[in-house]
Order: structure tokens, then sequence, then C-alpha cells
């Protein structure tokens, strides 16, 4: 019996298995040289290891072979080895003419004791616009192809290619492009990648905008400065798109409010939301997307921190008659929740019939009106006693919302990012900076403190700054200094100042 008469899916078992050892074995690495010596220069080059080959370029290689023996096995292996696409831009203008770019020759050049070489132009774009013209050429390699990722193409030319590969992706499920795409192609582009009638092909599921801060010379260019606006065209329907996330910050032309706006007038159906890493958004275009998908949307994230030490700058503002909170929890498939907002109050987390899991992560600028305003205690006590009685209400609804969801087989640890300090209202412990309260009270508070290993920036601890370290301390402690301290504080609010700092303040 031949191999090709087995069943399908037996052959391509033991054609997968082959590729595995063919993975395991090959070459999985690449070579460098130090930079080219100038004319008249004898600078000795040294050969080092680049780094491991990106998996695509390793399942290429993998099937090699086996794409040579017969047509059924090289169809098999465009299917394999094509699924993924990753297309990176040069990251530097020379390449060594002496190093193959065969990687099966790598053990031959391990043997050369003394390397040499000359430098090389290489065109930076060369992997868009020679993937571009296969595809134009081989139309049914582009349909092997299900998901697409760029990196590094940022001017009006490489996008124009970008959309000649995507519209030779037919089956074309996820893709990753550069925010510029946005601004430099057209509504008939648009509408072709988001229509789920590419010929015989299937709706796009997933996109990605990455933003980088483009060089100088780029930003300035008048040919990278054109705005085509193709959000503005009703042909342009998000409805089938189920995740989207904007990731990087920039100054170029940047993601911004208006554009999630457009995106939520037909962006109905989407699942995951994720708008981080940027600043140039704020809290009402995040929540015109949340709206838009309010009754099928199972994952949120926003966080508009920028690059630069990941300060989160503030998430903007809702009209007074909308109470986010409300919002939040009426989305009923909602599970996975991180959010930077502009206030936060005890409606937040008193919906037991919400679906939350996981770690949740609640990131705020202040107490919501609705509850400082209306709080008795508020009238009776003072402002700042007020909102201090609301955000320990908060964090008790927190509370009991754990262990209403737990009762539900459902952990979920919430994290709230408030007063320059991190709750979590689980353990009741308070994480922050707690030295100048420390001065203050002459070493008498707190009586008992643990070192935290969390920073200003969560979760992730200092990130190698200078702020110094955090220490942890309880709740129970934190009111016992808090309540006191701000009886002879003017009116203002403690939502205006770090907690520890009423230990301190005159």
């Amino acid at each position: 019996m031949h191999i090709n008469d087995f069943p399908y899916e037996i052959l391509a078992g033991i054609l997968e298995e082959a590729t595995r050892l063919n993975e395991r074995d090959g070459v999985s690495y690449t070579f460098g040289l130090s930079q080219a010596p100038l004319p008249l220069q004898k600078t000795k080059l040294q050969k080092y290891l680049k780094g491991p080959i990106p998996p695509d370029m390793l399942k290429w290689d993998a099937t090699a072979a086996i794409r040579q023996v017969c047509r059924a096995w090289h169809e098999w292996s465009l299917d394999y080895s094509l699924k993924d696409v990753y297309l990176r831009r040069w990251r530097g203008s020379e390449r060594w003419a002496e190093l193959s770019r065969c990687r099966r020759s790598y053990d031959i050049y391990e043997l050369i004791d003394n390397p040499s070489g000359l430098a090389v132009y290489r065109d930076p774009f060369s992997s868009v616009l020679q993937t571009a013209e296969l595809l134009s050429q081989y139309p049914s390699v582009g349909s092997k192809i299900s998901r697409l990722w760029f990196n590094g193409f940022y001017v009006t030319e490489t996008d124009r290619e970008i959309f000649t590969v995507l519209r030779s992706c037919p089956n074309l499920v996820s893709v990753s492009v550069p925010w510029t795409v946005l601004r430099h192609g057209s509504s008939e582009d648009w509408t072709y990648l988001l229509n789920s009638t590419r010929g015989h092909g299937t709706p796009l599921q997933s996109l990605e905008l990455l933003a980088v801060d483009l060089p100088e010379v780029q930003a300035k260019d008048p040919a990278n400065r054109v705005d085509l606006r193709p959000l503005d065209h009703r042909r342009v329907n998000f409805s089938k798109l189920r995740r989207l996330k904007v990731f990087g910050n920039t100054t170029f032309m940047p993601v911004c409010d208006q554009d999630l706006q457009a995106i939520a007038r037909t962006a109905t159906s989407l699942e995951e939301l994720h708008i981080t890493g940027l600043s140039t958004v704020s809290i009402e275009g995040v929540m015109a997307l949340v709206k838009a998908s309010q009754k099928t949307l199972k994952v949120l994230e926003h966080s508009p921190r920028s690059d630069d030490g990941f300060y989160h700058p503030h998430p903007g503002t809702l009209p007074s008659t909308e109470h986010l909170c409300d919002v939040l929890t009426a989305c009923p498939k909602l599970k996975d929740l991180s959010i930077s907002v502009p206030s936060m109050c005890p409606d937040l987390f008193s919906n037991d019939s919400v679906r939350w899991e996981g770690e949740c992560q609640v990131r705020a600028a202040r107490l919501c009106d609705k509850a400082t305003t209306s709080s008795h205690a508020t009238k009776k006590n003072g402002h700042e006693k007020g909102d201090l009685l609301v955000l320990q209400e908060t964090l008790a609804r927190a509370r009991t919302l754990i262990r209403n969801r737990r009762l539900m087989r459902a952990e979920l640890d919430i994290e709230l990012f408030f007063l320059d300090c991190i709750f979590e209202p689980r353990l009741q412990a308070v994480h922050g900076d707690v030295s100048l309260a420390e001065i203050s009270s002459n070493a008498q508070w707190p009586a008992f403190k643990a070192s935290s290993s969390k920073g200003p920036y969560g979760a992730t601890g200092l990130y190698g700054k200078d702020e110094g370290p955090w220490d942890v301390v309880s709740e129970e402690m934190l009111w016992d200094m808090a309540i006191p301290a701000i009886s002879g504080l003017a009116p203002r609010g403690i939502s205006n100042t770090n907690i520890f700092s009423l230990m301190y303040d005159d």
C-alpha cells in the first residue's frame, strides 16, 4: 500500500511528526558579524550568534525536503508552514556577502575561525515587497495564510504593499498591522479586508493596530502625512470583527477617540477589546466601543500607559449623566476586566450577577460623584470623611463579590489602584510608600509593615526607577491613621492626595 493511499488524517500525522523532528535537528539560530571595516582599515571581524530563528522560518526550513516529494506533500507543507506568516523590516542596511542565506550551510560556516566579508546593501522593505509579488503570481499560496503580522513598515509605500498582500489572502482570520494603515488605506482597502465575502474566504476575526514613534525624517515626509480617512465611509464595516487591539504610543497621527467612535458605529460583536500602552485614547473612546458591543464583550483591557516608565495618564472624563460603574456591570458576558476609569464607587462591585474571574484591576482617579454627593456620611461628617467611608464601602463590596464568585466556583482577585496606592481587598492589604508618614509620626506609624513586591506601576515592581521600595500595611492600620488625620483638614476630599500623606499634611 502506497503511503499516499493512507487516510489523510494519518498521512498528515506522519508528515507532522517528521517535520517536528526536522525542527529539532535543524539549524535553530542565525549568525552575524561585527561591523564591517571601512576602506583602508584592518579591523578584525567577530562572529557571533544573532539569536533563535523565528518559528515561521523554522517551519519553512523543516518542510523544505517534504515539499519536494510530490504535489500532495507539497500542499500539506504549505498548509503547515504558511498558516502564520510574520513579515519584518530588515533592521540594518548591510548584509555580509560571506554568510550564506541558506541556513543548511551553517555547519560549514561554524568551521571558519577568521571570518571576512563585505558589506552590501539590502532593501529594508524587501520582505513585504517580495511577499506581495509572490502572492500576486501564485494566488493559491495566499489562500493558505490565516494570520499575518507586519512589523517595521510605517510609510505610505509599504502600507500600499501591505494591502496588496492582504488582498491576496482570502482566508485571513487575524492580522497585526501598523496603525498608519488607518491613515494611508483607502475605504476600498478596508472594505475588502473586513468584508465577509472576500471571494470564498472567511471574515476577519482579529485586528491589531501597533504604533511606534517614527524617525523624524519619516514623520516630516509629506508623503507619509496623508490621511485618507477610511473610517468616515459607511462601507467600512466592523460588525464581523471579534477582537480589536490597539497597542503602542506615538505622536505621529495617533489613534484617537474619534477613530474608536467611528469604529464603534459598526463594531457590535466584539468579544475582546484591548486598548493598551497609549495615552492618546481616553475613556470616552473606549466606552463607545464597550456600549456598542455590550452584549458580546468578554475581555476588556484599557491601560492608557505610555512607553516612558509606564506612567498612567488621566483616563479622561464622561458626561455627568453617565455612570460608568453601571455600564460595566451591565455587560452580561464580561469575564476579564482591567481598566483605567475616571471614577469608581461601591456600585462597581454590587452586582452579583457579573461573570468576572481571574485578576481584575481597576485604576481610578477619584470616587464617583454619585456616591460622594449622596453619601449620608459626607453630609454629616464632611467631604473628606465621607469620601473615606465610600472608599471603605467600595473595598467591602469588592470582598463580598470575591466571596460570591467563589461560591459560583469562579476565582476572582481584585486590585484597586487609587490614591497612589494599590488596594488588595481579598487580603485587606494596602501597598504604597509610607516613608513620609513614618517620619511625621516619629516612627510610631505604621506599627507593622512588610516589604511589597509591587510598585508604582502595578505588579511589575519598580521597573528600575528611583522611587524607592514600597511597603504593605493592613487596611485596619491605615484607617486607624487616616480617620483621625482628616478631621483637621480643609474640605477638599481625599481624592486629590496620596492617602499616606494625610499623616504629614498640614
